[in-house]
């Protein structure tokens, strides 16, 4: 598969391409989960296809990079509705809240938990893809 020539581009349009590229695979995941009727969200499925696309060799983190970087970035803007909600319904708050602060801090919780572990799977596999393109490139070397 031939490299998109991503490097050269300005940050942003480098970013657009490769939140283009990020939305393509979740669309992918959407269409497996629908015509499958898989029970598992179509974020999740082209994260499962990113991931392995990414250990198989058949995509270069470079390619995602910057754009995933981005994500990350403005994550805290993916948690303006829930206050938008809390303040909407406010009276099932006042009646009922100890139930939602509940389900919150676990959810909290095991976010965090989950989020740290996949941190620390993905600098791992980063790690370990950089190690294995360096070896690469050494081999190339030392056969020239």
């Amino acid at each position: 598969m031939s490299s998109p020539n991503t490097s050269k581009m300005p940050y942003p349009l480098k970013v657009i391409t490769q939140l283009l590229f990020l939305i393509g695979l979740w669309w992918i995941g959407s269409f497996i989960q629908q015509f499958f009727h898989l029970p598992i969200s179509a974020g999740v499925i082209g994260l499962i296809l990113l991931l392995f696309a990414l250990m198989s060799g058949i995509m270069k983190l470079v390619w995602i990079k910057s754009g995933a970087d981005f994500i990350l970035a403005e994550l805290v803007l993916m948690f303006i509705p829930c206050v938008v909600g809390l303040v909407k319904y406010k009276q099932l708050f006042i009646t009922q809240g100890w139930q939602l602060i509940l389900a919150v801090v676990l959810g909290t919780i095991c976010v965090m938990v989950m989020t740290a572990y996949s941190v620390h799977f993905g600098f791992k596999l980063e790690r370990k893809l950089q190690q294995k393109h360096s070896h690469h490139k050494a081999k190339l070397e030392a056969h020239s």
